[in-house]
């Protein structure tokens, strides 16, 4: 007797098809992951990022009406943003080493300064929190170079940096002062005359003002830590090669190159809501009232 033939059903075949294919895919996609975290892990500079806290501010209050900035944290300074490895040509590479994470022990002994120059104006947020982010994103990627190869010498860095490239300073010398208006290419000139190479400025572009605020200054460094032009580097998808000296055409900066770009001064906080006061009654009314009491009281 012939064997029978076991019939399959073709929605059999394409489950089971479907399954080889996806295990397939689900094993070169580990691969492809494999290998671009390898190649990720490379770059070529140290994006060294400082902001300016009144805009970053004024940028924060404005993705959400009950976002609101910290009262007394130090806005008379340029502070910290981040140390970032970057490859030319792309973003990141971020998060390099998921086995390193965050120890706020690490820090010990420079917190109090990291509080005052890599601090956060956003009310509710935590100092950890943003340290935490940092660190975690873009200095296990620093920690290749020996130079920044811990936590603590990665936050070091980047408070040595704030100390020795003063963007205060730096704009000072330019008599470039906030509180008032500038075309963005002065700006970029005294930064670049102060520090000897091309850095990047970003500002933030309020949608419903129209105003363009000086957000940012950043300047690049190679691995030998010494500072390079930051030529060929990406922000958020946009390119900043260096094809002339005109600032428009080498586009060094996201900030508006049609309209003046403002250094704001300070915060504009709401007024306060004024607090009711009581009217004061006459002394002779209170002393006929009370005269009144003491009558009914011993009658």
């Amino acid at each position: 007797m012939p064997p029978q033939r076991r019939y399959i059903s073709p929605t059999t075949v394409i489950i089971a098809g479907a399954l080889f294919i996806f295990s397939s895919c689900g094993l070169t996609n580990s691969f492809y992951r494999l290998i671009r975290t390898r190649q990720s892990n490379e770059f070529d500079v140290l994006i060294f990022t400082q902001n300016w806290p009144v805009s970053v501010c004024l940028s924060w209050e404005a993705k959400q009406k009950t976002n609101t900035c910290s009262p007394g944290v130090n806005i008379s300074s340029w502070t910290i943003h981040g140390i970032w490895p970057t490859k030319l040509g792309t973003l990141g590479p971020f998060f390099c080493n998921t086995s390193r994470p965050f120890d706020p022990d690490a820090i010990y002994g420079i917190q109090d300064r990291l509080e005052k120059q890599w601090s956060l104006i956003e009310k509710h947020k935590k100092h950890n929190m943003f340290w935490r982010h940092e660190w975690e994103k873009h200095g296990t990627c620093a920690a290749q170079l020996p130079q920044l190869s811990t936590e603590f010498t990665y936050f070091l860095q980047g408070l040595n940096w704030n100390s020795e490239y003063n963007v205060t300073t730096m704009l000072q010398e330019s008599d470039i002062v906030p509180g008032k208006t500038y075309n963005i290419s002065t700006i970029w000139s005294a930064v670049k005359k102060s520090i000897g190479k091309n850095p990047h400025l970003a500002c933030f572009n309020d949608p419903v003002s129209k105003s363009s605020y000086l957000l940012e200054v950043r300047i690049c460094f190679n691995k030998s830590l010494e500072l390079v032009d930051c030529d060929g580097t990406k922000f958020e998808n946009k390119w900043y090669f260096r094809r002339s000296q005109s600032l428009a055409d080498a586009n060094y900066t996201d900030c508006s190159l049609d309209t003046l770009v403002e250094y704001p001064l300070f915060i504009q906080q709401p007024p306060p809501t004024p607090t009711p006061i009581r009217p004061k009654q006459h002394f002779l009314i209170d002393m006929l009232k009370l005269i009144q009491l003491l009558a009914w009281a011993t009658s």
